[in-house]
């Protein structure tokens, strides 16, 4: 590739001599192709091919957007990243990522991918098809994770090791809808605490202030709850609810 100078427009200076990719012959000299010049052969390209944007308008290409290609369609044929920054000149990795464009197939077809290598290292057996009772004590076990103050978010196949005392258990999801039912518990809590001081059960208050601290812990993460779900909406556009799920009929406004 021949070293040759290129007036940049903007910074109204000469370059050093490089082997720019875009240029030419003039006379008896290799001349580098003003950007322009190239913006205009892809503008004209894109009229006569007669491609149009999605509001029925004409395209319009850069040079960038060539770069940004080159990095979508090599990530997407197996080039790994750190070797697609080299390529690119990208100190980052971070900045080739932000090149590449990341379709819904995509994202759906490596994951599947992803999973089929795991699965081929692990046993057979660890995926076989679950048998009637097994599948019937799975949904069992759901079932039995409700209790009066919300839910129970044990494993499968895990024993309470609390001994259903909920209030304690750092693995019960409040329910906000059972404030009274906790804010009553808490209030007897008190009750229970004040009489085990004056008649002197020094154990039971031990026990009682760890349920009560507890009792308080789970008010506050309900009242947490209804503060978020609460929410005032300002009127901002939001179109993750329907973004991707209708699609407009020819001729509908």
């Amino acid at each position: 590739m021949p070293l040759v100078s290129a007036y940049d427009s903007l910074e109204r200076l000469w370059s050093a001599p490089m082997p720019f990719l875009f240029q030419r012959r003039c006379g008896p000299e290799d001349r580098a192709i003003p950007r322009n010049y190239i913006y205009t052969c892809l503008n004209d390209a894109l009229a006569a091919s007669g491609l149009t944007g999605p509001g029925n308008e004409q395209l319009r290409y850069t040079p960038h957007d060539f770069r940004r290609i080159f990095v979508t369609d090599a990530l997407r044929s197996g080039l790994p990243p750190h070797i697609a920054a080299r390529i690119c000149g990208h100190r980052k990795v971070d900045t080739t990522l932000g090149y590449a464009a990341i379709y819904p197939e995509d994202v759906i077809n490596h994951h599947r991918s992803f999973i089929a290598r795991r699965r081929a290292l692990r046993p057979g057996e660890e995926y076989r098809e679950p048998t009637a009772q097994e599948w019937q004590d799975f949904l069992a076990h759901f079932e039995l994770r409700k209790v009066a103050l919300g839910v129970c978010a044990r494993d499968f196949g895990t024993p309470c090791v609390h001994e259903h005392a909920c209030i304690r258990c750092p693995v019960l999801r409040p329910d906000p809808e059972q404030m009274p039912r906790l804010e009553e518990i808490h209030a007897n809590l008190l009750d229970r605490l004040r009489e085990a001081k004056e008649q002197g059960w020094l154990g039971e208050v031990a026990a009682i202030e760890a349920s009560l601290a507890a009792a308080e812990q789970k008010l506050a993460a309900m009242r947490d709850i209804v503060v978020r779900h609460n929410t005032v909406h300002l009127g901002m556009p939001d179109f993750r609810t329907s973004a991707g799920r209708f699609t407009a009929s020819p001729g509908s406004d």
